[in-house]
Order: C-alpha cells, then structure tokens, then sequence
C-alpha cells in the first residue's frame, strides 16, 4: 500500500501541484510566489568565499529544514564545525521564511532552496553539490528527495523527530506516504518514547532512538552565552521578579490586571511583548497607565523602581532577561498557542501558560513534574489565577534558590540530543 501511495504521489499529485503552482505563480504574492520562484530559479547563496566547485570537493554536510525548523539545527550546525571546521555546510530551507535566520548562521556555507520533489531535480542537485550525508531538521521528509539519497547511498538522519498521536502524518493514506518516506532514511533519532511508539506503529524497519530535543541545546548555549543587558537595571536579590514573555495583546489583558491588583512591594515586573511597534508600545503604556501601573521603558532608563514594570522595547533579548527574574508566563497562550517554555524553564523559573498550549510538548509534559514550587508548569484562565500563583510563589521566596535550581537540574537532562545525533552520523558515514 505504502508504495501505491507514493505512486500516486510521486506521478499525479506532485506534477499536478508543479503545473497548477506554475500556472497561478503570476497571479500569488507574498511567500507563496517568492517560494516558487526560489525553487525555479534553484536559489542559492554562498556565503564564503569559494565556488560551486570548491564546496562539491570538499563534499559539504547537507542540512535541510523547512523554516523554523532551523532553530533545532542550530546546535548541530555549530558542533559540527567545531568537529569538522573544514568541511562545508548547505543548508535547504522549503519556506523564504528561513531566509533570514539563514543569513545570520555564521556556520553554513552555503544555503539554497530546496528543489520541487522530482526526480530529475533532485539528481541535479545533488551532482552539482555532492554531499556527504543529509540531515532532516524534526519534520520536512519530501518521499521523492528521500528515495533519490537513498539509491545514492548518501548516508541519512531526521532528528528531533516527533510524532503526536493527533499527527495527521500518521493518519489515512498520508501514513503511507510517511512509512514510505521514513524507510528510506538510516536513522530516525526522537524527541521521546511515546515518539518512538508512535512510529512503531507505522512498522519501519528504519532504526529508531530517542535521543531527545536538540532545541535545549541551543536553549543552553544561548543562556551560557548571553547578551549584553543593562547592569544599572539588574534587580537586586531580595526583589521578586516576575516575567510576562513574548505577549500579545490576549495576554496582555489578563496580565495588566493581575499586576495591578498584587501588593508590589519588594517585587518587580517585567513586560516583554512579541511585538515591539510604537503602536503596541504606546496602547501598552496606556492600558498600564489606566490600571495605575508605574513603568519604564527598557531602552530609556537608567532605574528600574520597586513596584514598577520595566517595558521591554528591544528585541532579542528575552531569553537573558529570564535570568533575572523568579516566575515567568509565556506569551501567545490566551491568543492561539503558547510561544515556547523552553527558555523561561532552562533559567530554573517555574512557568504560567494561559489556556492556549497544546501545541507545545513541554508545556504538557512539564504540568506532569510536582517539585518544591509545585508543578513546573502550572495553567492559568483568568487574571485572578495570575496574582493567586504570583503570591503563592512570593511566599516562598527564601525557598527560591533552591526551586531554580530543582528546575535547571531537571531541564538540564534534555542536554547533548546534538552530540548523540553527531555520534551516530559519524557511524553511518564511516
């Protein structure tokens, strides 16, 4: 059934798609038009000095994720080439969204779009790189890229995989072209063992490990490596610190409130919004303002009072301000879906999520772990949940030392995903 399934998939559906997507290209915008023409034209940058020719013979890693997935990639690009600094990386990407994170990778050599799933494109573009291996980023296994590696016997490994129980890749005649597509890989290395189940299912003889989330490694780097902020406003050890991330508005209306009506003594609240345009920033002041709130802007001030929010008008600098902070709720949760716990977890600080967070595995999983603070992560639906947490966490501030650091600990075993994936690929290769 599985080889039908990619039959129809391989003759009819993908050169259909092609045709139809030709047809409309001039009639699209946005993303959708920039990716087909990415993809016909066989777009491609490199971003050190060498040719085409150069990366071939050195025969370059390959890298593919097809957007945000490059964030679990990360940590695998850069221990690589701290292993192999003489071998070149290329790294495909399926939406022009990755586009951007892609120019400020400093490890990949090379990053290009990856072709439409046909055969004769394929081929093309694996004898004009020669790759020595390929590595798929969590999800992004095309049926006919990953049959052509396979018949070239280029080694190849999908990592930080998931598979939920809800997936619709292991549903109806889709799961057939996933059993398919996942036999034509050497390894398989999961996120989990409920993952690795759930793939059993599917009867791969593909090997099959769990070898955990790659993304924590990048989390960890991120926070043994952090940007500068501001010293003048580092909070001293006796202020509780409370930290609202990566907000928007839905989020911003139950955590205004909450703030306004706690006791704000000897507490200090950050707010950092997903989105920093004036509009946003000054709609913010107002409603703080309306709420009685005192505030500072972060880029514009040299104190921080106690009892006052410090509004965070830069970004890219959230994952450092966890480090200052004791409790923390993640944004997106009272919207559509929660942004990741990832960081606020890894800096020992137990988490609020609104009730919007099934898409985030940890913020399930980590409902489930009870330690000295209670759950690590714990669901909140109103503004009065908020204060309640707030102050049953205030309460026991002599015990939060103690609380981050049961945290980190626990966080901490999701460590070093990458180097057990690197391991393996060095056995394949060999």
């Amino acid at each position: 059934m599985s080889l039908l399934v990619f039959w129809l998939y391989k003759y009819t559906l993908v050169p259909l798609a092609y045709f139809l997507l030709q047809l409309l290209r001039p009639f699209m915008g946005g993303k959708i038009r920039e990716m087909i023409e990415d993809k016909n034209q066989g777009f491609y940058k490199i971003k050190k000095p060498g040719s085409e020719a150069d990366v071939a013979l050195a025969r370059p890693l390959w890298i593919h994720a097809a957007s945000g997935e490059i964030e679990y990639a990360r940590p695998v690009i850069r221990e690589y080439k701290k292993q192999h600094p003489n071998v070149p990386i290329i790294v495909t990407y399926s939406s022009p969204s990755a586009k951007k994170i892609l120019e400020g990778l400093h490890d990949v050599d090379v990053w290009a779009a990856l072709p439409w799933d046909l055969d004769f494109l394929l081929n093309s573009f694996i004898a004009k790189w020669n790759p020595r291996a390929i590595l798929y980023s969590r999800t992004d296994v095309w049926p006919v890229l990953a049959k052509v590696v396979a018949k070239k016997n280029i080694p190849s490994c999908l990592f930080s995989a998931t598979f939920a129980d809800n997936s619709s890749r292991l549903k109806g005649l889709t799961k057939y072209l996933t059993k398919y597509s996942l036999n034509h890989i050497d390894e398989i290395h999961c996120v989990s063992e409920e993952d690795r189940k759930n793939l059993e299912y599917l009867g791969l003889h593909t090997k099959i490990f769990v070898s955990g989330d790659t993304r924590f490694d990048q989390v960890f780097h991120r926070l043994e490596n952090p940007k500068p902020l501001k010293n003048e406003l580092i909070p001293t050890p006796d202020e509780f610190v409370f930290i609202a991330g990566s907000t928007w508005p839905e989020d911003e209306n139950i955590i205004i409130p909450a703030l306004a009506k706690l006791k704000r003594n000897a507490m200090k609240a950050i707010i950092a919004p997903h989105e920093t345009t004036p509009a946003h920033l000054e709609k913010l002041e107002k409603q703080m303002s309306d709420a009685g709130l005192p505030f500072v802007r972060y880029s514009k001030t040299s104190e921080w009072p106690t009892g006052s929010i410090l509004l965070v008008d830069q970004v890219g600098i959230l994952a450092e301000l966890y480090t200052w902070s004791d409790m923390a709720f993640i944004g997106g949760s009272f919207k559509k879906q929660v942004h990741s716990v990832m960081e606020a977890l890894a800096a020992g600080l137990p988490v609020m999520v609104g009730p919007f967070h099934q898409n985030n595995r940890e913020a399930l999983l980590y409902q489930k772990k009870n330690f000295s603070s209670g759950m690590i992560v714990q669901v909140v639906h109103s503004a009065e949940d908020v204060m309640v947490l707030i102050d049953r966490m205030r309460k026991k501030s002599d015990q939060l030392p103690h609380i981050k650091e049961e945290i980190r600990s626990e966080i901490g075993k999701n460590k070093n995903s990458t180097l057990r994936v690197l391991s393996s690929l060095a056995e394949l290769s060999n």
